[in-house]
């Protein structure tokens, strides 16, 4: 016993000692440079190689607050150029906390101009020219485009001209940090060494036009639908696609939080959730639209309501395999598709 005790004590003085150390100044130091430099050491993902057709989602998420998902937010890599379809909040803070290189982001596409899908745009207009973007960013969208963008122009240009003088103009030039406005009719967009990208018309009234987009690459495609009510015209465009992302909403689930809602007094937020569904697209229509449309991969994002736990999920999908029993996927943040070029193959993994 006297040896056990002689022990214990001797344990207690180590960690004594060890606490003490690691309170001290030098060593927090020390322990602060070792995870600074590793952190910072880890290389940048590579997204897609040179022939092959990625997404990555960096937003999942709805207007709705939810702690597991960002806003609305879709990256098309297509070899190394990077395309952003919308930028709603915390699009830019997850594609920094991924160490995506911001500075290859050519372009961003906007389905529409309600708050969610343009809320972080003017972080990506800072954060791809803090990262080396050198040339005016492109963003392409709905008539309207322009107002939007100038907007963002307008409300930054304070903070990048004190940013400019800050780090001087070699490093960060000021004819390089506005976004140029497209306003985009339905159709090809770009065709470029490889690449073509189209417009859709989309119906989400009275948000009008809305479009959503396809990525052809290399004979493979990826179909971002945007905000939509169930839309014949979608399918149509997505036909043969390798991958649809298609909005989801529960009509059961939202009809809950609205009886909720409105037993609990709370009649504006209530209406809410009574009006939304009929601009949006049931898990079960998004599934007869994939299966229209003969997709290999249907991937829902735009969830809502929120979904905590495995059981909503189950709830949010519930029908869904009685119409398509297989080739159905819920995005979450940070989820990677690849298409590899000269391949079917359709490959998921998370974001490094």
């Amino acid at each position: 016993m006297k040896r056990i005790a002689i022990a214990a004590a001797a344990l207690a003085a180590l960690a004594a000692a060890a606490f003490i150390a690691l309170e001290s100044a030098p060593v927090e130091t020390w322990l602060f440079r070792r995870i600074a430099f590793h952190t910072l050491s880890q290389p940048q993902p590579v997204l897609a190689q040179k022939n092959e057709l990625s997404v990555l989602f960096c937003g999942t998420g709805s207007p709705l607050p939810d702690k597991s998902r960002g806003g609305p937010c879709t990256l098309i890599a297509a070899g190394d150029r990077l395309y952003l379809v919308d930028a709603g909040i915390d699009s830019a803070r997850n594609l920094m906390l991924w160490r995506i290189p911001l500075e290859k982001i050519a372009a961003v596409f906007l389905t529409h101009f309600h708050s969610d899908h343009i809320g972080e745009l003017g972080e990506i207009r800072l954060q791809t020219w803090v990262a080396g973007r050198d040339w005016p960013l492109a963003v392409y969208g709905p008539p309207g485009v322009e107002r939007v963008v100038n907007g963002f122009n307008e409300a930054y240009a304070l903070d990048a001209a004190y940013r400019t003088a800050h780090h001087g103009a070699a490093m960060l030039p000021p004819n390089a940090v506005a976004m140029v406005p497209h306003a985009i009719e339905p159709g090809t967009v770009l065709d470029f060494e490889g690449l073509k990208i189209t417009a859709i018309k989309v119906h989400h009234d009275p948000a009008k036009p809305a479009y959503g987009y396809r990525f052809d690459f290399k004979g493979r495609s990826i179909v971002v639908s945007g905000d939509t009510a169930p839309d014949q015209n979608l399918a149509h465009a997505a036909h043969g696609a390798d991958v649809l992302v298609h909005e989801g909403l529960s009509p059961e689930m939202v009809g809950i939080m609205h009886d909720a809602l409105a037993a609990n007094g709370r009649p504006r937020q209530a209406k809410i959730f009574h009006d939304i569904p009929p601009y949006h697209t049931s898990p079960v229509d998004a599934a007869r639209i994939a299966n229209e449309a003969k997709v290999k991969l249907l991937v829902f994002t735009h969830i809502i309501p929120m979904l905590p736990n495995r059981f909503a999920e189950r709830l949010f999908l519930h029908g869904v395999s009685d119409v398509r029993s297989h080739g159905v996927e819920m995005a979450h943040d940070g989820l990677v598709i690849r298409l590899p070029a000269g391949s079917s193959e359709i490959r998921e993994s998370d974001v490094p």
